[in-house]
């Protein structure tokens, strides 16, 4: 079987997250992906502790050879090719790369392809069909354009932390870098749509996506505003403010989660705790009753989860058709057999030293039915594919693309 988007070439001017997720997400998809580097330095990620080689892993780089995870994740599928952007020359080359792709994604400060004079107005006058996807922190426009864009800033100034953890601590983020990873899939699901507007109609298009807005989509599903304007708090720890019960709670050996979204839920529940007696107790027998009295909620099933094993009190719940859970820890993802045999963890593979034994990336968490997706490759090392790429797109002789080296464009 084919990938999806094999035949569509993507020059990649991203770093960090944002951008490499977005393009990685359509690598897996069978897209070609050249990702354009500085010379010598390459994405920032390269320098990002751990780092894994022949050598094994470990917080610094033990050989010269050793790649960060973050590339090692991150680059898989794609090729690498180094071009000074700043360098007339790099500009020429770059023009004439975006003549030979579908798609040019970048992730940098607002404005700053168009100082280099190779942004989106410049490029569609050489590819009138060409998609650009630019992705930031608060959008092309705006009086927060400018504003850096690190993730956790988006994520405070989202309202995201006001809402996240226990309703007696601090502001928190969340443990993964949501803005980056949220901005990147609604990017790559832009250019999906693009593509498929310019299979119509023959036009390619500026895309915009910002890390903001893509933490607001995801944020108000929710009525936040409802419930903020009732005057409640909206920072419930695991609570559900229109569900009750739904949080973790205590076993002899760490914690499980329960999610009721019904009365039959709490009755079923109520079996599986050997508490029948309570159903039909005004205090507990609707959604509305059992959220005002959420703390007894609570208390009652921590009682009868907290003398068990998570095993044990899981096993239960599960017979009696209760929603719930184990809460595991990286090490118990690690062990489970169901991911590995679904591609849901996959190893992860250094281009020289192969599988980086212990550690897991993830695997590509779309199946098609007629069509393959995944990675198949490992991540280049920087400027890999220099000779393949300006040879092979552009018709450069190896003699020219060493005089390019030595000028220090790539």
């Amino acid at each position: 079987m084919t990938k999806p988007l094999e035949g569509i070439a993507i020059l990649d001017v991203t770093s960090f997250l944002s951008g490499p997720y977005a393009t990685l997400l359509l690598a897996g998809m069978g897209a070609k992906v050249i990702k354009v580097e500085q010379p010598k330095v390459g994405d920032p990620a390269r320098i990002s502790p751990p780092f894994a080689g022949k050598n094994g892993v470990a917080a610094k780089p033990l050989d010269e050879q050793d790649l960060s995870f973050g590339i090692l994740k991150r680059g898989r599928n794609k090729q690498s090719i180094t071009l000074n952007l700043k360098h007339a020359k790099g500009k020429e080359i770059f023009k004439d790369l975006a003549t030979h792709v579908d798609v040019v994604v970048e992730n940098f400060r607002p404005g700053t392809m168009d100082k280099l004079g190779v942004g989106y107005n410049e490029l569609k006058k050489l590819n009138p069909g060409l998609i650009y996807s630019s992705i930031s922190g608060f959008g092309l426009s705006g009086k927060y354009r400018d504003l850096p864009a690190f993730d956790i800033v988006v994520q405070a100034m989202s309202g995201l932390m006001s809402i996240n953890g226990m309703p007696d601590s601090p502001p928190v983020k969340t443990g993964v870098l949501l803005g980056d990873l949220a901005s990147g899939m609604f990017a790559s699901i832009g250019i999906l749509g693009a593509l498929h507007f310019r299979e119509v109609t023959g036009k390619g298009q500026l895309i915009e996506t910002s890390m903001l807005d893509a933490l607001l989509a995801l944020m108000m599903d929710d009525s936040l505003d409802f419930w903020a304007s009732q005057g409640h708090s909206v920072r419930m720890g695991n609570r559900l403010l229109r569900l009750t019960p739904f949080n973790s709670y205590p076993a002899k050996d760490g914690y499980i989660v329960i999610a009721s979204g019904s009365d039959q839920h709490w009755e079923r529940l109520l079996k599986a705790m050997n508490r029948a007696e309570l159903i039909g107790d005004p205090r507990y027998s609707s959604q509305s009753q059992r959220t005002a009295n959420a703390d007894e909620v609570d208390a009652l099933i921590a009682a009868w989860s907290r003398p068990m094993t998570t095993q044990e009190a899981v096993d239960i719940l599960i017979k009696c058709e209760v929603p719930s859970g184990p809460v595991h820890n990286f090490l118990d993802i690690l062990q489970d057999e169901e991911l590995a045999e679904r591609g849901t963890l996959v190893d992860i593979q250094h281009p020289t030293a192969g599988i980086i034994q212990g550690f897991k990336s993830w695997g590509y968490p779309i199946k098609f039915s007629e069509a393959e997706a995944g990675f198949d490759q490992p991540a280049p090392f920087l400027g890999a594919n220099n000779k393949e790429v300006y040879r092979d797109l552009l018709g450069l002789t190896d003699a020219e693309i060493q005089e390019l080296k030595t000028m220090n464009v790539i």
